[in-house]
């Protein structure tokens, strides 16, 4: 889980330093920072899957990724703090010494050219908090045999040169393989895209499995190419591709019938139909008509949204995912199900949630929630209402947290 998120200078945010949970409800106003929030972990997935020079061209540029008011008199600063876990054994002057990390946090920053849209990189480091322990070997079996303490992996750089400290009698090649690159890393590259974070760490798994989910029922409505990908994509349009793998699996297949008969009892059955030219679409049977099946095209968008939507909560392995407006389409009196169930599927996954539905708002638990405001200056500042003694006076006088936000109170 990321634990905390720190920013300095990037799109509205002057500063922002916010502790998330497992399960994060966004709200505020129109052109509050909610996507600029969201762009913060789609920039960094960005990072591990195309390389720096890209993720910034993907935001729109330098120009964009940093603040207008700021531009280029700060440097533009993200870290963030994960509770990864890992183990590592490795042998050490002849014994066998275990490393277990329990946190790992990662910084870098950004320095911008007074003139034009050049930068690069001032600083980069991953830290990683361990656990040390001396392994012993008992006939098939590793145990631990004593605790040796704590201590830290750092993994720098400095004018370009990749620097690495580790704890205790710890050597570099006790941990790390020798064909990792030892010349200097370009101005305009960050650890995140190297080997380093590959071996034996797998820090960009962390950022490298974030989906931000922003669904389009008009696209799950059209027949797909059976050769797309078999991850459900972000806007939702292979629904029928990844509906067909479920249903495949008699166990996954009930599983997501008796989720979706939860929130749509109507729905008799769910299934894929494939045409000549290798292109699959998503059907649905209802209890009033059990001789037909409905074809995607006339099937209502709220129930293709709550089907993407509960594959996208229990059926993908991302460790991490964002839900842009869950509750599109949706009928007021399916919110508080579909809140109970991301709450649910947040026991094993990271969600975080934005929206202006002041039920998802009345329903997700004054402590889940993330205010996003403006202010004088124009910058985003991110609360928690939470801390407010002022909201919890208004709780206590039976005023609702979703009327306080209707009102435009918190």
């Amino acid at each position: 889980m990321i634990k905390k998120i720190k920013a300095t200078n990037f799109k509205s945010f002057e500063s922002l330093d916010i502790e998330l949970g497992k399960f994060n409800v966004l709200i505020g106003a129109n052109a509050s920072g909610k996507s600029n929030f969201v762009s913060i972990f789609k920039f960094l997935r960005d990072v591990v899957t195309s390389g720096l020079d890209n993720a910034i061209s993907m935001q729109g540029g330098v120009e964009y990724l940093r603040n207008m008011n700021i531009g280029t008199s700060k440097n533009l600063s993200i870290k963030f703090v994960s509770d990864e876990e890992f183990r590592l054994a490795t042998p050490v002057k002849g014994k066998l010494i275990g490393i277990k990390a329990y946190e790992m946090i990662y910084e870098f920053a950004l320095r911008f050219n007074k003139r034009g849209y050049g930068y690069r990189v001032v600083k980069d480091k991953l830290t990683l908090k361990c656990k040390v322990v001396r392994l012993k070997r008992k006939e098939r079996k590793i145990e631990e045999k004593e605790s040796l303490g704590d201590g830290e992996i750092i993994i720098s750089r400095s004018n370009g040169q990749v620097k690495i400290k580790l704890f205790k009698d710890l050597r570099e090649k006790d941990i790390f393989p020798p064909f990792l690159p030892e010349e200097k890393l370009p101005n305009r590259m960050l650890l995140l895209e190297t080997p380093y974070f590959l071996i034996p760490f797998p820090v960009r798994e962390i950022f490298d499995g974030i989906s931000i989910y922003d669904f389009d029922p008009k696209l799950s409505k059209k027949a797909y190419p059976i050769t797309g990908r078999a991850e459900l994509e972000e806007n939702g349009e292979n629904l029928s591709i990844v509906l067909k793998n479920i249903i495949q699996s008699k166990e996954r297949r009930r599983k997501l019938f008796n989720l979706v008969k939860e929130l749509l009892p109507f729905v008799e059955n769910l299934d894929v139909e494939k045409f000549a030219d290798k292109s699959l679409l998503f059907k649905l049977q209802e209890i009033y008509f059990r001789n037909q099946y409905l074809p995607a095209s006339l099937i209502s968008d709220g129930t293709i949204n709550i089907t993407a939507l509960i594959i996208a909560l229990y059926f993908e392995k991302k460790p991490l995912i964002i839900i842009e407006e869950p509750e599109r389409n949706i009928h007021p009196y399916l919110i508080s199900k579909v809140v109970d169930m991301m709450k649910d599927a947040s026991q094993k996954k990271q969600i975080v949630v934005t929206t202006h539905n002041p039920e998802i708002v009345k329903h997700a638990g004054l402590e889940n929630i993330l205010l996003i405001s403006r202010n004088e200056n124009g910058f985003s500042i991110v609360s928690r209402p939470a801390d407010k003694e002022e909201v919890k006076t208004f709780l206590k006088n039976n005023i609702g947290i979703e009327e306080l936000y209707i009102q435009d109170l918190l």
